[in-house]
């Protein structure tokens, strides 16, 4: 499903694939995410080569074993179909179309990893349990969340996790066809879905940073755990998407989003000092 960049995506240098992503891009990224500062070069970035280099070798890379990728790609999907949500309630159906569409490109990936690995897996003799459970789930006796799916993935093998996975995807299909339908003809150009995951990870931080201020705590790390996983989710698992035209980042923008993730996650910390402070004064009721 192809998508034209609206804002301020702008063209960048190759980024290759690693040899743990399951799906490479094919073709040359031509999209970066505009707002995260100038189209340096990677070469250029502040800072730049060794610690860039150590931040993209060590903190960015996709979890290797398959299972926790799906995992993880599970958890991007959750946290951008949020988005989507608040984009329908407040009416913006072209903009929900848009990161829709990321959602598909992400169980997609999903989907191709989970084949990768039904593909690769040896089987050996089944286990009696192996052979319970089975049975089980062909009479609809056992429903398994994805998570559970991926917890059991060892005894009941990948092609039921592909099973399960399938579903989700054809789920998000439909969710597409909806949000289609409230789409008025004419729009030739869909939004940057990308730049607005950015934008609300930023928003979404901001807003954690004033709930500190007031000393609402919970909130704040809410809103910070929320922000870090979105900005996880561009600097980790995005670059890798089947998206058309597809999406990569520069060594300067890599840098940038794990600063930024850093700082979330160290105004969390303090936080769940805070709240755990709180709770503990509470219980042994502390004076003021």
């Amino acid at each position: 499903m192809p998508f034209r960049s609206s804002c301020s995506l702008q063209a960048s240098a190759r980024v290759d694939p690693r040899p743990s992503d399951p799906v490479p891009i094919s073709g040359p990224p031509l999209s970066r995410i505009g707002h995260l500062g100038s189209s340096e070069s990677p070469s250029s970035a502040p800072g730049a080569s060794q610690v860039c280099t150590d931040v993209i070798n060590c903190l960015e890379q996709s979890p290797p074993d398959g299972m926790a990728r799906i995992e993880s790609l599970q958890r991007s999907a959750s946290a951008i179909m949020e988005l989507v949500n608040e984009k329908v309630e407040a009416g913006r159906h072209l903009e929900a179309f848009s990161i829709q569409l990321v959602i598909l490109a992400i169980w997609k990936q999903a989907l191709d990893i989970c084949h990768t690995q039904a593909a690769s897996a040896i089987e050996g003799s089944p286990s009696q349990e192996t052979i319970r459970l089975k049975e089980m789930m062909k009479k609809g006796q056992v429903s398994l969340s994805i998570k559970e799916h991926l917890d059991a993935s060892n005894i009941l093998g990948p092609e039921n996790v592909c099973s399960h996975i399938e579903k989700a995807f054809l789920g998000e299909v439909g969710n597409a066809e909806e949000l289609a339908k409230h789409i008025e003809p004419g729009n030739t150009e869909v939004p940057d879905a990308m730049e607005m995951i950015f934008q609300s990870a930023l928003a979404l931080g901001r807003k954690g940073a004033v709930d500190e201020y007031m000393s609402r705590t919970e909130n704040a790390v809410m809103f910070y755990s929320k922000a870090v996983r979105l900005l996880a989710f561009l600097q980790v698992e995005a670059p890798s998407l089947i998206l058309n035209p597809p999406f990569s980042l520069t060594n300067s923008d890599r840098y940038r989003l794990q600063n930024y993730i850093d700082v979330l996650n160290n105004r969390q910390s303090v936080s769940k000092s805070q709240m755990m402070a709180l709770l503990k004064c509470e219980d042994q009721h502390c004076s003021p």
